[in-house]
């Protein structure tokens, strides 16, 4: 079994871009057919100096993910593939459903249908779960330590989105957060 996590990076047809992009290309898909939906989630109106800092953080993440993909290919190793591969069909199936959830429904109500049940970031946990499904297909640790750094600065953009959630909902939004947990698993 190949473990060579600093893998040599080179351009590929058979690299980590292709599940990187899926990613990418949903959202897109969601956001032409659900435009208010897409409006509401694009909207930056709310976030104070440090969220829109923490946002810009996240987004120049995102994309040293989406260009380092490029240059990362997947491992032929069948152990790495497949698992891989099964996190992330998995994760792309949960991003899909909860970017459903959240672009069908009313703007001016909490969203606690679907996914939302079982989490209050379901979209951020799906994506981190694809991204780390890619970081085991192409056994990178360089994708890794992105996505580690990723979720770190992302969390502190949630807090300020829940803060944003409670003004905004007030009692309903408390009463979801006392009842379903922030990112599935973990409160």
């Amino acid at each position: 079994m190949d473990i060579s996590f600093f893998t040599t990076l080179q351009v590929g047809w058979f690299n980590a871009w292709i599940p990187s992009f899926g990613m990418m290309l949903v959202e897109f898909i969601y956001v032409q057919i659900f435009k208010d939906g897409g409006k509401r989630a694009l909207d930056s109106s709310w976030r104070s100096r440090k969220d829109k800092i923490n946002y810009m953080i996240c987004s120049l993440l995102q994309m040293s993910l989406l260009i380092l993909s490029v240059f990362v290919p997947v491992k032929v190793d069948m152990g790495w593939l497949l698992t891989g591969a099964l996190i992330y069909f998995l994760s792309l199936a949960g991003f899909i459903w909860s970017i459903h959830s959240y672009a069908s429904a009313p703007a001016d109500k909490v969203i606690c249908n679907g996914i939302y049940r079982w989490s209050r970031n379901p979209m951020y946990v799906c994506y981190f779960a694809s991204v780390l499904g890619t970081c085991i297909a192409s056994a990178s640790l360089w994708m890794l330590i992105i996505l580690i750094a990723l979720i770190l600065v992302t969390h502190r953009s949630i807090l300020g989105e829940e803060l944003f959630c409670e003004r905004t909902y007030g009692e309903a939004y408390m009463a979801y957060k006392e009842k379903t947990p922030r990112y599935g698993l973990f409160k």
